[in-house]
């Protein structure tokens, strides 16, 4: 799993699960909270998505404004979670 392409999933459900009128490409890298005018039911439906998206957890004591602001941080983090979810005898 890549990290554009994780980032560029991660603006598709960005989008599709807030509704926003904007395209996934104009979603910018940092910043989101402010850039979208994200509030905290915002971001609890995104990181549903994602969760369902992706097929990976989010765990409660990883949930933070930060991880949320960052679509790097973000991407990394579901990429880290997807690997750990993985069975061991299987390649990433």
């Amino acid at each position: 799993m890549e990290l554009q392409e994780t980032k560029d999933r991660l603006r598709k459900v960005l989008v599709d699960s807030l509704e926003l009128s904007i395209e996934p490409s104009e979603v910018p890298d940092k910043g989101l909270v402010q850039a979208l005018g994200l509030d905290s039911i915002n971001t609890i439906e995104f990181l549903i998505w994602v969760e369902s998206e992706f097929g990976v957890e989010i765990a409660d004591e990883d949930l933070s404004i930060k991880l949320i602001d960052d679509l790097d941080l973000l991407a990394e983090y579901v990429i880290s979670r997807v690997r750990e979810g993985e069975p061991a005898n299987e390649p990433a």
